[in-house]
């Protein structure tokens, strides 16, 4: 059996202790805060692209290999003289690009691959020099020193580039926390090419805190992000920076749930307008789109105890439309993250988080759920136990690659019948003198069987 590894949200990267006045949002709010809305095309300082197919194709998750093997001439530079290291860079970025993004999209790779975050400043409270010369002679800087840096090359470049400050969602952020938008403290960039605007966090894809050590792990999930998606994270303190057509509150901000642009990579056209607190009474569930070659996983957590909650959460796929059911054991508080997955592969990441507040205990469970090498396993019914004891369930489960799957209690196995595209069912009545019974798949009838599925039975 395979195990599956969940990659947990980490630490981004916030803490520039930049001075700013700090501001109000004045400006019009959205008619709605959701997920669905948030989707403005123009604004009224910055030019937004009617489509952003182009800049997305420069988000790889893979740096330019030319910017990790700079030429050496080059990089004996960056510390005796930064300014003619810029120049001779921006002649190599010029000299081998397609087009502005790509001379960009290098530039953002040099700044990533070459800094490393300053956990120790950060951490003492003791932020040196953030110049852009200052951060190439020690290769390190906090946000302030890596937004500088990317203006100042994109300057060399005649790239506009501008440096924008505000409040972001990173170390000590949480669903459960309540956010201080007003206060700000990180800084990143918006960058214009072809005349069209694009938000670009170097700190955030540079890597992230691991505790009190930075680990670096290149990324371009902030690299070209659409502003209805880097919302959820950024807040800028000058409205007309987060590139809405309708600019949202300080208090529309805090009411976002917490999603990273993994989510919206994976899922769109929620059913709900989800909220950071989403309030309800035993049980919840919305619908979503999952794009193909995705899928998302949820996970429950009390968050007076600080433990995961069980067989509390499922997700009902229907095509390309799955829905997602929670049930509360009781009333309170409970913390909600999300995973993202690409299918085929064994590890996911976090991608979201939200709370959900219950005023009542629900009794519904839903089937435990096991890893296998069963390909993304699909349970239609039944959905929910403790099953009863005397009834009969139909049990519907798909799986593509798997010519068995059976029934299973104690030494016990009845055969489900496969039907078109790996749908196997079969009518069970429910003995009387059992207390759980699994749903087992394997290649074989007479091969190992892997459980993919459990009920208890009451």
């Amino acid at each position: 059996m395979k195990i599956v590894i969940l990659v947990l949200s980490t630490f981004l990267l916030t803490g520039c202790f930049t001075v700013l006045k700090q501001f109000t949002n004045s400006g019009s709010p959205a008619s709605n805060q959701g997920q669905r809305v948030l989707s403005a095309r123009t604004s009224d300082r910055f030019t937004i692209p009617s489509s952003y197919n182009t800049a997305y194709s420069y988000r790889t998750d893979s740096p330019d290999p030319s910017m990790n093997n700079i030429l050496r001439t080059i990089e004996n530079l960056r510390t005796r003289n930064p300014d003619e290291y810029i120049a001779q860079a921006a002649r190599l970025i010029n000299a081998n690009s397609r087009n502005d993004f790509d001379k960009f999209k290098k530039a953002h790779d040099l700044v990533t691959i070459t800094v490393r975050y300053d956990a120790a400043s950060f951490f003492a409270n003791r932020i040196p020099d953030q110049s852009y010369q200052n951060v190439l002679r020690t290769s390190l800087a906090v946000c302030e020193g890596y937004a500088n840096l990317i203006k100042r090359l994109s300057d060399e470049l005649n790239i506009p580039c501008i440096v924008v400050h505000g409040y972001a969602r990173g170390v000590g952020s949480s669903a459960a926390i309540a956010d201080t938008p007003n206060v700000p403290n990180h800084a990143w960039n918006i960058v214009t090419i072809n005349g069209a605007s694009y938000h670009v966090d170097s700190t955030w894809n540079a890597g992230f805190l691991d505790g009190r050590a930075f680990r670096q792990r290149y990324t371009t999930d902030y690299l070209f992000l659409k502003p209805e998606h880097i919302i959820y994270s950024h807040f800028p303190s000058n409205q007309s920076h987060q590139l809405l057509l309708y600019p949202l509150t300080a208090a529309q901000f805090s009411s976002l749930p917490m999603l990273k642009p993994k989510f919206f990579d994976a899922a769109d056209n929620l059913s709900v307008n989800l909220e950071k607190v989403m309030r309800v009474t035993s049980r919840f569930s919305f619908e979503y789109t999952v794009k193909d070659g995705y899928y998302l996983t949820f996970r429950i957590n009390d968050a007076r105890r600080g433990r995961e909650v069980q067989d509390r959460t499922f997700v009902q796929r229907n095509g390309s439309r799955h829905t997602v059911h929670f049930s509360l054991p009781s009333s309170g508080k409970y913390i909600v993250n999300i995973f993202y997955w690409e299918e085929g592969k064994d590890q996911g990441s976090g991608c979201g988080e939200f709370v959900i507040e219950a005023t009542r205990s629900s009794k519904v469970e839903f089937p435990t759920i096991f890893s296998s090498s069963a390909r993304n396993p699909e349970i239609i019914s039944p959905i929910y136990m403790p099953l009863e004891r005397g009834k009969t369930y139909t049990f519907q489960i798909r799986v593509t690659n798997k010519n068995n799957a059976a029934i299973i209690h104690g030494s016990n196995f009845v055969q489900m019948t496969r039907g078109r595209d790996g749908l196997f069912s079969a009518d069970f009545r429910i003995p009387n003198n059992i207390s759980e019974l699994s749903i087992g798949v394997a290649d074989t009838e007479r091969g190992r069987y892997e459980f993919i599925a459990k009920y208890k039975v009451e």
